[in-house]
């Protein structure tokens, strides 16, 4: 059995697992430290070997006894058509086709860790937004001139992109700006300051059914697998607790 858990591994444990408090952090750590631990117990018991290759360091070979063993005794069934049906049903407007954006942006580029860089960079990018606000029809010559980013060349034009496609500010921007405008303020992102125009805009549609059923097959089975898993670890949990009891009352 595996040896009693330590403060020290609650605690780097604790930080993938957020909560509203300290105390149900450590918990939750403690949980998944001792699901994990009697998973690879089971695992050298059952003289599961790991499969790595060379140069393979300890957590790997941990991954591979567990993965093993969960392989071996963590099964679902299949996933019905009526099930990923009312999951679909049971979500109106979650399953949408992604927002798109046609934009087109001129980047003004600095090493923002430089004070002088981030803040020359910002003065240029503030010039530019001045002059384009009094003369907008200027946008793609500026950015030829102006931008760091390749597609200055083309006149700063983007395409269409969705909120994946670029970085947390930029996304959140442009779902706040009205199509046929130009953001009055440049936007700061770790690659400098970003002037924005916003030229169009769909906001996404729902999907059909048919769509993304496979998409709700994939999600229900892993969620159905992960609750089997967390099942099984219990149960070795529970099998391990109840050895000194059974030694005891045999005594």
């Amino acid at each position: 059995m595996s040896a009693a858990l330590s403060e020290t591994d609650i605690a780097a444990e604790a930080q993938h697992h957020p909560a509203p408090n300290r105390e149900e952090a450590w918990r939750r750590a403690t949980l998944a430290l001792r699901l994990r631990n009697a998973l690879l117990d089971e695992a050298r018991r059952l003289g599961i070997a790991p499969q790595h290759g060379d140069g393979a360091v300890r957590e790997l070979e941990d991954e591979s006894l567990i993965s093993q063993l969960l392989e071996r005794h963590v099964h679902v069934p299949d996933i019905s058509e009526a099930a990923c049906r009312a999951e679909y049903d049971d979500s109106p407007g979650r399953f949408r086709s992604p927002a798109l954006f046609e934009a087109a942006h001129i980047l003004i580029a600095a090493d923002m860790a430089v004070a002088p860089q981030r803040e020359a960079a910002r003065e240029e990018a503030r010039r530019l937004a001045a002059m384009l606000r009094e003369r907008p029809g200027q946008f793609a010559a500026l950015a030829r001139e102006h931008s760091a980013c390749p597609t200055g060349a083309e006149g700063g034009v983007l395409g269409q992109v969705t909120t994946r496609d670029v970085t947390p500010e930029i996304a959140t921007m442009l779902q706040a700006m009205t199509p046929g405008t130009i953001c009055p303020v440049p936007v700061p992102t770790r690659h400098g300051y970003h002037i924005l125009r916003l030229d169009q805009r769909d906001d996404g549609r729902d999907l059909p059914y048919e769509a993304v059923r496979e998409t709700i097959r994939d999600r229900l089975r892993r969620r159905a697998w992960a609750k089997a898993a967390h099942a099984y670890a219990a149960t070795l949990i529970n099998d391990q607790n109840s050895v000194p009891n059974q030694q005891e009352s045999a005594s």
